[in-house]
């Protein structure tokens, strides 16, 4: 199971599936990093060790943000999804419990890229 750090952008739903799947979870709000840059979610999600999860996909940037130093960085792209799919393919993915650290992973509906340096 991971421990992961849920940007401002997930919802509480998904954070409940997550939680109920057996997952560590602590959201931005949790952490009193409501309203906080990108740079301050990811420094922080680096620092505490967790995996950071958000549906914001500036944080893909690999030039902004040093993914190969992280515990991993996980997008899901939420277009055109309803919100049972998106809970369904995150979780499924998270449960094949597979090396996450400094790796960039890219959720869409029907494709995931695991992106690696």
């Amino acid at each position: 199971m991971y421990k992961i750090f849920a940007d401002e952008c997930v919802h509480k739903d998904m954070v409940e599936a997550l939680k109920s799947a057996g997952h560590e979870v602590l959201t931005a709000r949790e952490a009193g990093m409501s309203g906080a840059s990108d740079t301050e979610i990811f420094n922080y999600a680096c620092k505490e060790k967790l995996v950071l999860f958000t549906f914001d996909r500036g944080f893909g940037n690999i030039f902004s943000f040093d993914i190969l130093n992280s515990s991993g960085v996980l997008i899901e792209l939420i277009n055109l999804m309803e919100k049972d799919e998106m809970i369904n393919i995150v979780t499924t993915f998270l449960s094949e419990n597979r090396d996450l650290t400094g790796k960039l992973i890219i959720i869409g509906k029907s494709k995931i890229r695991i992106i690696e340096r």
